[in-house]
């Protein structure tokens, strides 16, 4: 049930930076419920993007490990990306999954819709389970990512996270309702 008494009432809106398809930066001017007036709210909107846990027909997770320059750092991360304009959810994240991994999946389940920052923005995540993965073609991401393919056994999904081996909160978040979902 949604208490709308509580929803901030926008005022004004600006359009700060717009850097297509990445980021728009945005201030707004708001004014609380309780009357108090916000001149400088600033926000960011992204693309949707999805991301999937994936097992494979021999019970590996797919993971992925690469540079990720905002961070300075090699980590794990999960496949998945943007959802380009016209595609479904789905068809994005099967898409993506093929691309970076070259493997296909035969069961999927929505794991369902995130926001990416519930203060800021910064988009909205469909996040998927998969198993029953196979490969069917060497990947080929077409971005700047050099992925390396990573197949584990859910002990060394364990170990990674308790070793402090993911950097990004989205990751570990889909790694922890992944390993749920696979029990």
């Amino acid at each position: 049930m949604s208490d709308t008494s509580q929803h901030w009432k926008v005022m004004d809106k600006e359009k700060l930076l717009e850097r297509k398809p990445w980021f728009d930066v945005y201030r707004e001017s708001l004014e609380l419920p309780g009357g108090k007036i916000v001149k400088d709210y600033y926000g960011i909107t992204m693309p949707n993007y999805t991301a999937v846990f994936a097992v494979t027909q021999d019970q590996k997770i797919i993971i992925l490990r690469c540079y990720r320059h905002a961070i300075g750092e090699v980590t794990l991360t999960m496949p998945g990306g943007m959802i380009e304009e016209g595609e479904s959810p789905m068809e994005g994240i099967q898409r993506e999954f093929l691309e970076e991994t070259g493997y296909v999946a035969k069961y999927w389940k929505s794991l369902g819709m995130f926001a990416g920052n519930s203060t800021r923005g910064c988009g909205t995540y469909n996040l998927f389970f998969a198993t029953g993965a196979y490969p069917v073609k060497e990947p080929d991401s077409g971005d700047l990512e050099e992925l390396e393919l990573l197949l584990w056994t859910p002990e060394e999904v364990n170990y990674a996270i308790d070793e402090g081996l993911v950097k990004s909160l989205g990751v570990i978040s889909m790694l922890l309702l992944g390993l749920r979902w696979l029990k």
